[in-house]
Formats: C-alpha cells, sequence, structure tokens
C-alpha cells in the first residue's frame, strides 16, 4: 500500500512540475524518483541499479533522438520540404483547415505500419514547416498526429491490441476484425476533428492574408507557435536548391529503411546523416556548421528521455507499478463492480499516464479483469472498454519516450504538449468508446 500511495504522490508531482514548468523536464525526472525511491527505505546502492536498468531501457530512443533531429533540421535548412510548402500554400492558399485535415490523412497512411516513432519521424518534419510559415501552432499538429495514431494503433503489429491478446488468451487477428469497424468510425471521428482544430486555427488568425504575407496572430500565442528561423547568414549558407532531387531521394531511403527493414531506427538516421552532410557540404567545417545549428535541440530532448528511464526504473523495480495497479483496483466503490469496464474505459487516458503502455496492458488489465468477473462483468468487455480508451494516451505519457520525440521534433514542450492535447484526445476517447458501445464491441 506504502509504495502504491508514494508511486501515485511520485505521479502527480512530476506531471504537476512538467505543466507548471516550475523547473526544466531532465532535473524532474532525476530529483523526484530518487527522493520517492529513499522514502520507501531503498538503499542508494540499490537504487543505483535501478537507474541503470532504467536508463537502459531508454538508451535506443535517446541515440535516435540525436540522429534524427539533426537529420531532419539539416534537411529543413537546405531546402528539401520548400517545393512541398510551396505546392500546398498555392493549393490551399489560408484554407488552414484543408492543412489540418491533410495533416490527419498523412499521419493515418504513415502509421499503416503501426510504429509511432516512424510516424512522427514522416509526418511532423513533412508538415512543420507548412505549419510555421501560416502561423498554426506546432501543438496542433502534434495533436492531431496524435489522434490519427490512437485509432491506427488498433492494428495487431500496433502493441496494444496484441497486448490485450496476449493477456486475454485470444487470437490477435480475430481481436483486430473485431475493431475494424470501429477504426473506420474513428477515421471519421479524426477527419472531424481535424477539420476543427483548422477552424479554431483559422479564427486565431493562421493563415495567409491578401498580400500573401502571414495573418497576424492573437494575442494569446503560444510560444510553442513562434518562428525559430535562422539568421540571415546562416539561412544562404544552409540553402541547397541545386540538391533538392538527392536528399529527397536520401530520405526516401532512409524511411525506408524504417518501414521495410529490420535495422534499428537510429541506425537509419545515422546512415542518412552521414551521407546528407557528405553530400551537402564539402569541409569538415562546413559540415561542423551544419550540425552546430541543431545541436542544442539534438542535445535536450535526449537527456531528458534518459532522466525519464531513471523514473521508469525507479517505477518498475521498487515494485511501485504493480502496487498502483492494485490500489486503483481496490478503491472502486463496491456499487460500481457491475459497471468497472465503465469506469476504467472512460478514465483509461489519465490511468495509461500514470502507469504507462506495457504497466498499463500487464500490470492493471489482468487485476482489473479479475475483479471485474466478481461482479459479473465480462472479460471481453473490460478488455474493449479499457483497449479502446487507453489508445488516446499514447502520446500525452510523461514518460513515454514517443512523447519526447514529438516534442523534439515539433519544437514544443513537454508542458505545451501535455496541457494542450491531453483533454482534447481524453474527450476522443469518450467519443471512440461510445462508438465502441453502439457496435457492439462491449456492453456497458
Amino acid at each position: 500500500m506504502f509504495l502504491g500511495i508514494v508511486g501515485l504522490l511520485m505521479i502527480f508531482l512530476i506531471v504537476y512540475l512538467l505543466i507548471s514548468g516550475k523547473s526544466n523536464a531532465m532535473v524532474i525526472f532525476v530529483i523526484v524518483p530518487i527522493i520517492a525511491a529513499l522514502l520507501c527505505g531503498f538503499a542508494p546502492a540499490v537504487i543505483f541499479e535501478f537507474l541503470k536498468k532504467g536508463v537502459g531501457t531508454t538508451m535506443s530512443t535517446a541515440v535516435l533522438f540525436l540522429f534524427s533531429i539533426v537529420y531532419f533540421g539539416i534537411m529543413n535548412d537546405v531546402g528539401l520540404f520548400d517545393p512541398l510548402i510551396k505546392f500546398l500554400v498555392k493549393r490551399a492558399g489560408s484554407n488552414i483547415v484543408l492543412i489540418t485535415v491533410a495533416t490527419g490523412v498523412i499521419a493515418t497512411v504513415a502509421h499503416l505500419d503501426g510504429t509511432t516513432a516512424g510516424t512522427m519521424l514522416i509526418t511532423i518534419p513533412a508538415m512543420l514547416p507548412l505549419y510555421k510559415k501560416l502561423h498554426i501552432r506546432p501543438v496542433v499538429l502534434g495533436c492531431i498526429i496524435s489522434a490519427a495514431i490512437s485509432i491506427m494503433n488498433l492494428v495487431p503489429w500496433g502493441g496494444p491490441t496484441a497486448r490485450t491478446a496476449i493477456v486475454t488468451n485470444t487470437d490477435v487477428n480475430a481481436l483486430w476484425q473485431e475493431l475494424i469497424p470501429l477504426q473506420g468510425v474513428g477515421l471519421v471521428i479524426l477527419m472531424i476533428f481535424a477539420a476543427y482544430m483548422g477552424v479554431c486555427e483559422k479564427r486565431r488568425g493562421a493563415g495567409l492574408n491578401p498580400t500573401g504575407k502571414a495573418a497576424m496572430l492573437s494575442e494569446d500565442e503560444d510560444e510553442g507557435s513562434k518562428d525559430d528561423n535562422l539568421s540571415a547568414d546562416d539561412a544562404a549558407f544552409m540553402k541547397r536548391p541545386k540538391m533538392i532531387w538527392f536528399n529527397g531521394i536520401l530520405t526516401l531511403v532512409v524511411i525506408g529503411l524504417l518501414c521495410f527493414t529490420d535495422i534499428p531506427l537510429y541506425g537509419a538516421f545515422m546512415f542518412g546523416l552521414a551521407i546528407a552532410l557528405i553530400a551537402n557540404f564539402r569541409t569538415a567545417s562546413e559540415q561542423a556548421r551544419a550540425i552546430k545549428m541543431h545541436a542544442a535541440t539534438a542535445l535536450t530532448m535526449p537527456m531528458i528521455l534518459l532522466a525519464s528511464g531513471i523514473f521508469l526504473g525507479v517505477l518498475d523495480k521498487t515494485g511501485m507499478m504493480k502496487a498502483m495497479a492494485q490500489m486503483l483496483i481496490a478503491i472502486v466503490p463496491g456499487f460500481m463492480g457491475p459497471h468497472l469496464q465503465d469506469v476504467f474505459g472512460f478514465f483509461a487516458v489519465p490511468i495509461g499516464m500514470m502507469l504507462g503502455t506495457d504497466s498499463y496492458f500487464f500490470g492493471l488489465l489482468p487485476l482489473a479483469i479479475g475483479v471485474g468477473q466478481q461482479f459479473g462483468v465480462d472479460p471481453h468487455n473490460m478488455a474493449m472498454a479499457m483497449l479502446i480508451g487507453k489508445n488516446y494516451g499514447v502520446m500525452v505519457t510523461p514518460h513515454a519516450a514517443t512523447t519526447f520525440l514529438a516534442c523534439g521534433l515539433a519544437g514544443i514542450s513537454i508542458k505545451e504538449l501535455l496541457k494542450f492535447c491531453t483533454p482534447r484526445l481524453w474527450v476522443l476517447s469518450w467519443f471512440s468508446l461510445a462508438a465502441g458501445v453502439m457496435l457492439g464491441l462491449f456492453h456497458l
């Protein structure tokens, strides 16, 4: 019980500090878990082992950050995405709704392989320059992509569906076939949501005015929507208009490596970045200058990610994670027992934010099914409700690697992402749950 209480307090404190901006995320993820572990009576030597194991789980993604952010940053600077931006601006003009809907479509197609990191690595770099040009907040881009991932992630190879199939001992393909109609409805919800976000941004002043210049933004503009353009000297140095075709083919090769081979994601970007530097910049000093322009972002995000590994290590190895799952089950009032699947479905997003994917499916779900059966709740109903609701929390889990990948690529803070996306994605999860009930996937 004590471990569960400390674990919940630790998570609430971390989320509060992240959202309030009281301290840097790296500091939060290092100090708070260590203090929590000490309060639970673990010796420093034992805690260091927790840290070692936790950081090991995030190391490969941190390396991915280093190379992918620099790669796409350089591709943007050399002008790879300029033709796409000009084409879309010419076609859409000030039609912000068309841009946001197109974002949903691109993210949906990109997530056919079920790889969350790959979807962000394809969609964000392609659309972010256009968002900045039209003064659409980058956090909107992240939110629309998150919504697309949430519904497309129900495919068998996406992860959550496979985990649910393992826990319930059912065939993953059979489970997915039940979910296909929901995915169809979810895509309609996604397009409506993307259009709604476009309308909201248009009202804020995003888009182009008749002169072709960016419209003035409203006074409540978020920090993440401000341009971080290069200086005139750096921009002139970086532009490589004659290399667009080469850089485009190289980027397609990198994406192909991500989607169709077993090479580690960071390995694909290591290869791509090395070739890009050789092809676009002749001397070592020029290559170093190109890298240095993105060094701050490329270093900051991996540091935060490695620090979040400390949090994960403490949460898992101390037993806090299991204790929290048991507490969540224990605090449900008895009269709510027959409706336990509704409770966990409704609160799946915030619960998923606290526990993370593996803990949610392999820790909480089996417990919830077991307790639900005592009240006559069908295991299938419980599994479906918790699976459908949880998927919308994938991109707002503050200790997940993909959350920080989205922040790094879009140039937004974790504070912005959580404050903006969490309530919107939570509401979308309710719509998806309602659709699941109407389709007969589970019963109230």
